[in-house]
């Protein structure tokens, strides 16, 4: 930013300043979305006009709520099994109501997380 005009820098602040504080942010169906949900929205866009057709938000929205529920998905099986590994590290030997009860103890954590 140092080698530009003083003018340029200052509008270029000014800009993002304006920007920052007027766009709200995107929400659909009540509920504002992430980055990520935002691009994915705009993929189901862009791939539905792309093949011809007219973009329907309830099925993007369909499609978002599908990815989200599948990476927390992903993200909570994740935690079980670290959870478990954690709890078998000692090598055992294990009796049976001791890995039900840490099988039940990591289902709990992810279940929370997800």
């Amino acid at each position: 930013m140092e080698d530009l005009r003083p003018e340029f820098v200052d509008q270029v602040y000014s800009l993002r300043k304006k920007v920052l504080n007027r766009v709200k942010p995107k929400k659909l169906n009540g509920k504002m979305l992430t980055g990520t949900m935002f691009w994915n929205l705009l993929s189901s866009y862009v791939e539905s006009i792309n093949k011809g057709a007219i973009p329907s938000i309830e099925s993007s929205w369909a499609y978002i709520c599908k990815n989200e529920c599948l990476k927390a998905m992903e993200n909570s099986f994740d935690i079980f099994m670290k959870n478990l590994n954690e709890g078998l590290k000692d090598g055992g030997p294990f009796y049976d109501g001791e890995l039900k009860n840490l099988y039940s103890k990591c289902k709990r954590i992810a279940m929370d997380n997800f």
